[in-house]
């Protein structure tokens, strides 16, 4: 078995954590990095059973094989080692889970976010975690290709700068390419669907078989484009897979990664993966390929310490590492005018660069320096102490508060 080098450290990591006494591994390794064949390589020898989360899967996993339901329903076959496949999914059957453990020697979890559903680690479920390997590691390897983001942005004249409708965005930034639309509800993927070419459908509760179907077709060549409601189609590896449109909201960090990571495997011709991003997913999660620290206590997943600030250009919608100048089209963010402090401010100093708005403070504080009286009944009005009206006034006015006012004021 030719094994990458990062496969090779993570099967060392694995054996010296089973032989200093840990029994349940989770093994932390990125969509499309390799789990399985590190999985089969790490147990060469044992008695190995596959826990799968959907009878789908089954057929796909590289030996013998049970389904989750099936094990936390009472079938406990025996083996040396469970391989718990896409292990994130055990977090739902906690308590169920923790009755399994007990009935297996050894216990090794796979998966690309190692994160429940709700955001908590998986502490209860495992007591080792080993990463395998980083974004930056698969990526400086060729073993995944980087990610290019594009998400809706609002430009000075109101007008979208990115097709914000999923029909528009993806006719602007993908059409003939191949990839996966992520819906909220299936009505809008039937509509995307039916305005795409060799677009079909598979969602959460569809009939097996049809979506099997639907997926061979996919994976085939027949149809080129996913729309996808409910379902991450985990296990589903096309690498010439291009493109992922998410267009609905993304609330969990796990599924942000997991439907990124369908696209992210390298292909002939194919350099990037492109993320149309409508909801704004990665503002709140960073770039799909940031590196990320992973954790059975605590914070389970978040991007690493020191991970670059995100910025967007407002020309093309490409989101990318805080700079200047986009890296994609050119677009050279203009500098920030500076800041005119109003209150406190001499006129003279501020110049011609006000705002209406802020000539008109300007005008009404030039006024109240004239009128002590309007100024004071301006204070009383606001029924601050004399304390805070001392400050406001040195702050507005620039000068001290008239030393009468104290006793005025009380």
């Amino acid at each position: 078995m030719n094994l990458r080098p990062y496969q090779q450290r993570a099967i060392e990591d694995i054996h010296r954590a089973w032989a200093t006494g840990a029994r349940r591994i989770c093994l932390a390794l990125g969509t499309g990095a390799g789990k399985s064949i590190t999985a089969m390589a790490a147990t060469e020898g044992a008695d190995a059973l596959w826990l799968v989360p959907s009878t789908a899967l089954r057929e796909q996993a590289p030996g013998r094989a049970v389904t989750v339901q099936s094990l936390l329903g009472g079938n406990r076959p025996a083996c040396d080692v469970l391989i718990a496949d896409e292990c994130h999914h055990l977090a739902g059957e906690a308590e169920k889970w923790k009755a399994v453990i007990q009935d297996y020697p050894r216990v090794l979890g796979l998966s690309a976010t190692p994160i429940r559903h709700d955001g908590a680690p998986l502490g209860e479920s495992f007591d080792h975690l080993i990463v395998g390997a980083h974004y930056s590691e698969l990526l400086a390897g060729g073993y995944l290709v980087p990610a290019r983001v594009v998400r809706p942005v609002d430009v000075p004249d109101g007008e979208s700068g990115l097709a914000q409708h999923p029909v528009d965005a993806w006719t602007k930034y993908a059409e003939g390419r191949r990839g996966f639309a992520f819906f909220g509800r299936v009505e809008l993927a039937k509509r995307f669907a039916a305005e795409i070419p060799r677009c079909g459908v598979i969602y959460g509760d569809q009939d097996e078989g049809d979506r099997a179907r639907t997926m061979a077709a996919f994976r085939a060549g027949a149809l080129d484009v996913l729309a996808s409601v409910q379902t991450i189609v985990e296990g589903l590896d096309v690498p010439s897979a291009e493109v992922c449109m998410l267009a609905s909201g993304v609330t969990h960090e796990g599924a942000y990664l997991q439907k990124v990571g369908r696209v992210l495997r390298p292909s002939p011709g194919k350099t990037e993966a492109l993320v149309i991003d409508l909801p704004g997913a990665s503002w709140r999660f960073g770039m799909p390929t940031d590196d990320r620290e992973y954790s059975l206590e605590g914070a389970a997943m978040c991007r690493a310490a020191g991970a670059p600030a995100l910025s967007q250009c407002l020309s093309c919608g490409a989101v990318y590492d805080a700079a200047v100048v986009c890296p994609r089209c050119g677009w050279e963010r203009p500098p920030k005018p500076p800041r005119v402090r109003i209150w406190g401010t001499p006129m003279e100093e501020a110049g011609a660069e006000l705002t209406p708005a802020q000539r008109g403070k300007l005008a009404w504080r030039e006024r109240m320096l004239k009128d002590e009286d309007a100024r004071l009944a301006w204070f009383r009005a606001k029924g601050w102490p004399p304390k805070r009206v001392a400050g406001a006034h040195q702050g507005m006015f620039g000068c001290a508060m008239p030393k009468s006012w104290w006793g005025r004021l009380r």
